[in-house]
């Protein structure tokens, strides 16, 4: 097994990540070494699978999330992308998240996370043509960054125009811990069965609405 190499900032949510990260990763504990980006090396090891639970990551670093990652650190010129080429609204103030696990073949959609005092729960409810136009501008938008596998979290707001595209997440971000131990898709272990390659258990898909039935395929 490849070494697994967790990154993550020095913030107390980024080590929160981690514990999530570390409890999906499972029964190969012993092969994962955590590390802060200071301690990064200049150049990144063919033999270890890389996992950022951060934005913070130099530019310089090359591993298979190094173009998503930069497109999501330039917030800015995210928005002017999605404003051009979907139409979206675009804008701050972002407090919902649509959870997608964009896996090899189609898209699974997981039900919206929102806050809740100063926490964040889900599900959250959103009319169903509503959710339907969501679903194709995240899809639209992952296809035109050429997004690898993983699990992505749209942050977003609604208002009486629609949606309002705030920005997005390559890994399961804070909000993504309402998944835990809910009954519903963990979004983390998802995260880890996308970036190494493996496959999503049918019992997890059954709790989230698929991208396409053609997903099925991809389910042995």
């Amino acid at each position: 097994m490849s070494k697994i190499v967790v990154i993550l900032d020095e913030t107390p949510a980024s080590q929160r990540l981690g514990v999530a990260m570390l409890r999906s990763i499972g029964e190969i504990v012993e092969s994962v070494q955590f590390t802060t980006v200071a301690e990064l090396p200049a150049v990144a090891s063919a033999k270890a699978i890389y996992c950022p639970m951060t934005l913070d990551l130099p530019p310089t670093f090359e591993f298979w999330g190094q173009s998503i990652g930069r497109s999501c650190q330039e917030i800015d010129r995210l928005r002017d992308l999605a404003a051009t080429t979907t139409g979206v609204k675009v804008g701050d103030g972002g407090n919902l998240w649509l959870p997608i696990i964009w896996t090899a073949q189609d898209p699974i959609y997981a039900e919206i996370i929102g806050t809740s005092g100063d926490d964040y729960r889900q599900p959250i409810d959103l009319e169903a043509s509503e959710q339907q136009r969501l679903h194709q501008f995240s899809c639209q938008l992952l296809t035109q960054l050429t997004a690898p596998p993983a699990t992505y979290l749209l942050q977003f707001s609604q208002s009486e125009k629609g949606i309002i595209f705030d920005r997005l997440f390559p890994f399961p971000a804070i909000p993504a811990l309402a998944s835990i131990g809910v009954g519903r898709l963990d979004l983390f272990d998802c995260h880890w069965r996308c970036i190494t390659g493996q496959s999503i258990d049918r019992q997890c898909v059954d709790k989230a609405e698929l991208g396409s039935d053609i997903l099925t395929k991809y389910l042995t």
